[in-house]
């Protein structure tokens, strides 16, 4: 074994539950890697935050050291690691983590003891970082045994393990009753090898059945209206919009806006953009590459992102976003988020049901291009590589960068729905002041 090599092993403990017990989880680890044979250093580290990552990466790549396994042991998002505490969440953005410089050994690997890291996270940092990474495909849980579900309450006291495993959150009742009756076997962790993707985690391949989608953003109904409500009732306002696809939102507003401008990375759907508006003297429409706008300080007056906020790089793009607006301005978000329906929220589901079903009545033809285009392979081979946020990520995020502005709920569905967030005066929001420097 290099005597170079070290063994990094980084766990939150404020995030949410079971901050106690994770340092346990990494002193688990720690032991059985020199039990297995490791004679070099194990670092055991607790980081609350970005900066704490950062910090911990450069001290090993400044000593001339090389990292050879990688494990995070916490919580996580669906993009990854979460730092912070829920009230005020940290997460590293894919641009973040390609700019890292990461001290990794020739051979190395990364486990991310943490909830569905299998589902994006893990492969994208093997192809980011060219190395093996390991994940959960299932939410985690605590365990005395890495072999299968044992409780271990709250115990921080012996051998405990983060492990996968199928419970009531993803499986129903009968998954839990097996787990608590120690039947259910911990998930094995998925192995990802560096793979490259060439074109297929954007829109490029889409482009043509999204554009038949959305001839008129204004099927919409819910989206758009609230909108319609948000905007500023001055009809000389500069109005940004940010992964704006083929450009139907700015064709909608066109003739309530002084102007508008258009950004996405996807050239294709740029070029339908283009086409659908180019009798609209006031639209003009820029690729962009990465969470960077081509903007001069204070040039807009609203910035919205439609259905593309759950893509995007939050942190880095916020700050960019906040840049490019006037005082006074706004921050305008209407997305999707994934969330199982509540029990409670029965009755408002059955509303919500009633009344999406009408308006697939009256659009029957963007009804039918929406499933063709969700039912494509191009576009769930695109989702995999840019999956929806669950609900309290987002929720978490904008409500902690705008405190006292609330998201709200449009629209419900089985397991997922339509939510939307006005910043207000975007100079009122919060600084990220433990994000990337």
């Amino acid at each position: 074994m290099p005597e170079n090599e070290v063994i990094l092993i980084i766990y939150t403990t404020r995030y949410r539950l079971g901050g106690a017990q994770f340092p346990v989880v990494a002193r688990t680890l720690a032991d059985e890697k020199h039990e297995g044979g490791f004679d070099g250093e194990i670092i055991q580290r607790a980081v609350e935050s970005k900066v704490d990552v950062l910090r911990a990466i450069a001290e090993i790549r400044e000593s001339g050291r090389k990292i050879k396994e990688f494990h995070f042991v916490g919580h996580s998002g669906m993009y990854g690691p979460m730092y912070g505490t829920t009230a005020f969440p940290e997460q590293f953005s894919p641009y973040e983590w390609e700019t890292m410089d990461i001290p990794f050994s020739v051979d190395a690997s990364a486990y991310f003891h943490c909830c569905r890291s299998a589902r994006w996270f893990a492969p994208f940092f093997a192809r980011t970082f060219g190395i093996r990474a390991h994940g959960f495909f299932w939410y985690t849980t605590f365990s005395r045994s890495k072999e299968r579900y044992v409780s271990a309450g709250e115990s921080t006291d012996g051998k405990l393990y983060t492990i996968g495993c199928m419970g009531r959150k993803s499986h129903g009742y009968l998954a839990s009753i097996r787990k608590r009756a120690g039947l259910m076997p911990a998930e094995k962790m998925k192995v990802f090898e560096p793979k490259k993707i060439t074109g297929e985690d954007t829109y490029n391949e889409v482009a043509e059945l999204y554009d038949a989608v959305f001839t008129d953003i204004r099927v919409r109904k819910d989206e758009w209206d609230w909108l319609d409500r948000h905007l500023p009732e001055s009809r000389e306002i500069r109005v940004l919009d940010i992964g704006c696809g083929n450009g139907a939102l700015l064709n909608a507003l066109s003739d309530r806006i002084g102007s508008g401008v258009g950004v996405d990375e996807s050239g294709a759907i740029l070029e339908r953009a283009r086409e659908r508006n180019a009798e609209k003297n006031n639209l003009e429409f820029t690729k962009i590459s990465g969470p960077v706008l081509p903007f001069e300080n204070h040039s807009f007056d609203v910035v919205i992102s439609l259905m593309s906020f759950r893509y995007l790089d939050w942190d880095p793009l916020l700050a960019e976003i906040k840049r490019v607006t006037k005082p006074g301005g706004k921050f305008l978000v209407v997305d999707m988020v994934t969330v199982p329906v509540k029990t409670s929220e029965y009755p408002r589901l059955f509303k919500d049901k009633m009344r999406t079903m009408s308006a697939q009545r009256k659009n029957a033809k963007y009804n039918r291009n929406l499933q063709r285009l969700v039912s494509h392979p191009d576009w769930k081979k695109m989702l995999e590589y840019n999956p929806i946020r669950s609900e309290h990520e987002m929720k978490w995020y904008l409500e902690s960068r705008f405190p006292g502005q609330k998201m709200e709920i449009l629209n419900l569905a089985w397991n997922s729905r339509i939510v939307a967030f006005d910043s207000g005066p975007v100079e009122n929001g919060v600084e990220a002041k433990l994000t990337y420097p």
